[in-house]
């Protein structure tokens, strides 16, 4: 997902006021404490189990993620990425609030998937897996040195089916009506990552002119992602921030008859909420209430927003 500034802790009181007082308290609290550290193995590389093995012997305080197989949640001050395993792509470090985005899409062997504003690479690699490595897996991003290390991530981990592609997922010529699947992990104002800068000084406010500019270029790049989608293929739209201008009025945007706003559950053992209804005074379309939003008090992450399409 390509950044935009610099995420808030300032303005998170205006996302305290949507929750209950003492949620509140637990959000405000939760968004600026040390974020764990969750690795996942990677069945590429090797054996899970023998994975686990070594996890548990480098970090004997690693604790198995209930909601998701063969992944760990590590103390904060955990290196895994210094470990020979990561090294040699047995396992892949991930915040796991953004975990569930690529598991969402539900990614098949031998489909067509396209993964728009694909850098780092974090949820390009899980399509490949989920994938089974066999099938043609776009990657797709604007910036050309965030391209690098997408490219390294995929080398490592040994994924092979996946073309790396640096265009403008807002403007690019895609096929349209053609990839089965489309992650849109759009570029946002980041104010559910303020976990990371916990400790060091990223105290930026976002401001509403950012969030507006944002929310354009968020709902180009989630028509351009349903356009190239078949009929009955299915969109996950994503973004790594609680602003709704940037979540739910992007999907209430959406032109009538173009996708439907699925119904899903989360994993069991992953609390999410459900999208907003309205927010300062404007009214959303109430199948925009089926997206999910995770907050960083919940599952102790950091902050995310997911929901899943089907085009019509």
């Amino acid at each position: 997902m390509s950044g935009l500034p610099s995420p808030a802790v300032e303005g998170l009181d205006r996302y305290a006021a949507l929750l209950a007082p003492e949620d509140a308290a637990a959000f405000l609290a939760a968004a600026v404490r040390p974020l764990p550290t969750v690795v996942w193995a990677n069945p590429l590389r090797g054996d899970p189990e023998r994975t686990a093995a070594e996890i548990r012997a480098r970090c004997p305080d690693a604790v198995p993620l209930t909601w998701r197989a063969h992944a760990w949640r590590l103390p904060p001050d955990a290196q895994p990425g210094r470990w020979p395993g990561y090294l040699l792509g047995g396992f892949h470090v991930q915040e796991e609030a953004a975990l569930w985005a690529a598991l969402l899409l539900g990614a098949e062997p031998g489909e067509r998937v396209l993964d728009l504003c694909a850098a780092p690479g974090n949820k390009t690699a899980q399509l490949a897996l989920a994938m089974a490595d066999r099938g043609c897996l776009w990657a797709v991003d604007r910036s050309a040195g965030r391209l690098i290390s997408l490219r390294r991530t995929l080398e490592r981990l040994g994924v092979t089916c996946a073309s790396v592609i640096c265009d403008d997922a807002a403007s690019m010529a895609l096929p349209e009506g053609t990839f089965d699947r489309v992650l849109a992990d759009v570029p946002c104002t980041g104010e559910g990552t303020t976990r990371k800068g916990a400790g060091k000084g990223r105290r930026t406010e976002v401001t509403a002119g950012e969030r507006r500019q944002a929310a354009v270029l968020q709902g180009r790049i989630l028509r351009r992602g349903l356009a190239a989608l078949r009929p009955g293929g299915i969109l996950v739209y994503a973004s790594c921030t609680y602003a709704p201008e940037e979540n739910e009025a992007v999907l209430d945007g959406l032109p009538p008859g173009l996708a439907d706003i699925e119904t899903v559950s989360p994993p069991p053992g992953l609390r999410t909420r459900p999208g907003l209804l309205a927010f300062e005074g404007r009214t959303y379309c109430p199948t925009v209430g089926r997206a999910h939003r995770l907050w960083p008090q919940d599952n102790d992450t950091g902050g995310f927003f997911v929901a899943r399409l089907r085009r019509l």
